[in-house]
């Protein structure tokens, strides 16, 4: 015997019955063809089905010295890193936390990277760059222009886990549309809603996963986006005058954040598809993945850390653009005195308007 479906009305959810060609839903007045509720449903279906990610195995590199360039490890006795460096670098700070007491020893090796992006920012640049940003924080401590703290500044290449992959997904959103209209007595406002679906296929290349511990996953992310077409193979030359920082963050580990990326960035894609509501809402998702693929690389990013009343504020900049990530904080003195500026000139004026008045 076969099975009777009972459909329900997709707007409301109350039941739907079969009248003359049409289902009819008696509690919201819509009418819904067979194909179109069998259409949704099954996308309903498919887009609440578990998500399915497939990367590939991703197979370490040994690391060969190469390019002529002499290497020496450098470790921090404070916060812990262990970086990689050109062994003729001076006095180094360390990058991440802005100690001084990093300590120099023998090179020893490390994974190589399958590919890197040159510094195209140069120090000079990179200072340039965090003085204009400054001019965005009015209070901003003295101490955060002055040349010789801001020369500290170290250039890094940071480790990242790089996820490549096509991806299929079903989706679904809630819309309206609004209309208004009125006549001589009353102005009337009329909110249709929708369930939109949506079907379809998306590649992602180099989708990047911060490999450090110590690098704030934040300002990692905030000091994208990079142009990996200036992406190189990995070459020690390329180290000269810089750090490298060593990932301590499994790709394995990596996966998780990787698949929530892929996620996020399918459901923007599809969202530009929903033109023409007032507003839509992402609902339900569903995406799998094929030819997944891992890779490791080394970003640029110059850091600088400032200290400030006993708390380290830290500052990113992307090697490649100059983008400038990070919080900047407030001299209370320098704000108390704007504000009594603010106040005297304000009393001024008033105390002007008011005997202007009076003459009047």
């Amino acid at each position: 015997m076969d099975t009777i479906n009972s459909y329900q009305c997709p707007c409301c959810g109350a039941p739907l019955v079969f009248l003359g060609e049409e289902l009819h839903c008696d509690s919201c007045d819509n009418s819904f063809s067979v194909d179109a509720i069998n259409q949704m449903n099954e996308g309903m279906e498919r887009a609440c089905r578990e998500s399915k990610y497939d990367w590939g195995n991703y197979e370490p590199r040994s690391y060969e010295a190469e390019g002529g360039v002499n290497l020496a490890n450098y470790s921090c006795q404070s916060c812990g890193a262990e970086i990689t460096g050109d062994d003729t670098l001076g006095a180094t700070v360390c990058p991440y936390c802005g100690q001084s007491t990093v300590v120099k020893s023998q090179f020893e090796g490390t994974l190589r990277p399958d590919y890197l992006i040159p510094f195209c920012v140069d120090k000079k640049a990179a200072m340039e760059a965090f003085l204009e940003a400054t001019k965005k924080a009015p209070f901003l401590p003295d101490s955060f222009r002055e040349r010789t703290k801001i020369e500290e500044m170290a250039g890094v290449y940071v480790p990242f886990w790089m996820f490549d992959c096509d991806c299929d997904a079903f989706l679904t959103f809630n819309a309206q549309r609004i209309t208004t209209w009125s006549d001589s007595n009353y102005r009337y406002t009329k909110t249709d809603f929708y369930k939109l679906l949506r079907q379809g296929g998306v590649g992602f290349a180099n989708i990047p996963v911060d490999g450090s511990k110590k690098a704030d996953d934040t300002y990692m992310e905030a000091v994208e986006p990079f142009d990996y077409h200036a992406a190189v193979e990995f070459d020690s030359a390329y180290l000269s005058g810089y750090l490298a920082d060593k990932y301590d963050v499994s790709h394995e580990e990596s996966i998780a954040r990787a698949n929530e990326r892929v996620k996020n960035s399918t459901i923007r894609a599809f969202d530009h598809t929903t033109a023409g509501y007032v507003s839509v809402f992402p609902d339900r998702a569903s995406v799998s993945f094929s030819n997944g693929k891992v890779r490791y690389a080394l970003l640029p990013v110059w850091m600088l850390n400032m200290k400030y009343e006993g708390q380290m504020y830290q500052y990113a900049i992307n090697g490649q653009s100059g983008k400038v990530v990070g919080k900047y904080p407030v001299d209370k003195k320098k704000k108390w005195k704007y504000f009594w500026k603010v106040t005297a000139i304000s009393a001024v004026v008033s105390a002007a308007a008011a005997a202007l008045l009076l003459v009047l």
